[in-house]
């Protein structure tokens, strides 16, 4: 009985595996990181370069050398995108040109997972009271009818040595027309650059999107040091 369980189990996985490279006609194509499905929250966000080493820290001496692999990083994400032309590429402004701001003001490049059937409405007034939403977000709301990201520290403490907080684009929305996505479409970027922090300390962010069906978080740490100095 437990080798027919056993057979019979490899079977199905099998026939599922064939079955979705079926239907991912190109899935060579398509950026495995951005292929995810969060059934909790209808929806997971992605962010560069966070994800290093499966590890959501970006962790450096205030360095060229120690920071080079944030760089590149966030050069591959981009570069992927001009090679297929995506047309959708928002102006990343200070985010958009190496060093992205690192080593004293880093970026960090968000995107919402790609999810070929998902798509949500904006939220509304009532909605975003209900959650408590933050008051930059009730405000865009006011100006536009988007996807909208937040970001902030997590806790009292995170937030009193975080500093600054700047979006390209800002407001940092995303357009709901765009979902949902096709295999040959991307999901459009956002990039949050992070500048006036206290050094020397670990200092713990999250990014909320918040949209009809909810919010969808993502997390990370920033942990940036100054340069070592060689003493003679």
């Amino acid at each position: 009985m437990y080798l027919i369980f056993l057979s019979t189990y490899t079977l199905i996985f099998l026939f599922g595996s064939l079955s979705l490279i079926k239907f991912l006609d190109d899935f060579q194509t398509i950026d495995k990181v951005e292929l995810l499905t969060y059934s909790t929250q209808g929806i997971g966000l992605s962010a560069t370069p966070t994800s290093l080493n499966s590890l959501p820290v970006i962790w450096y001496r205030n360095d060229p050398e120690d920071y080079a692999k944030y760089v590149d990083a966030v050069a591959d994400v981009l570069n992927k995108r001009k090679k297929r032309e995506i047309k959708n590429i928002t102006d990343l402004g200070a985010c958009g040109s190496s060093p992205y701001g690192y080593g004293h003001s880093p970026c960090i490049i968000l995107r919402i997972n790609k999810q070929l059937k998902w798509s949500v409405k904006p939220m509304n007034a009532d909605i975003a009271k209900k959650l408590n939403a933050p008051k930059k977000v009730q405000e865009w709301m006011k100006m536009e009818q988007k996807l909208w990201l937040h970001c902030d520290g997590i806790h009292s403490y995170d937030k009193e040595h975080l500093g600054k907080l700047t979006y390209y684009p800002d407001p940092p929305g995303f357009d709901p027309n765009m979902f949902p996505l096709t295999k040959s479409t991307d999901s459009p970027l956002i990039a949050v650059q992070i500048s006036d922090f206290t050094l020397g300390i670990s200092l713990a962010l999250e990014c909320k999107l918040w949209h009809h069906e909810g919010v969808s978080t993502i997390e990370f740490m920033l942990y940036v040091t100054p340069k070592k100095i060689d003493h003679l």
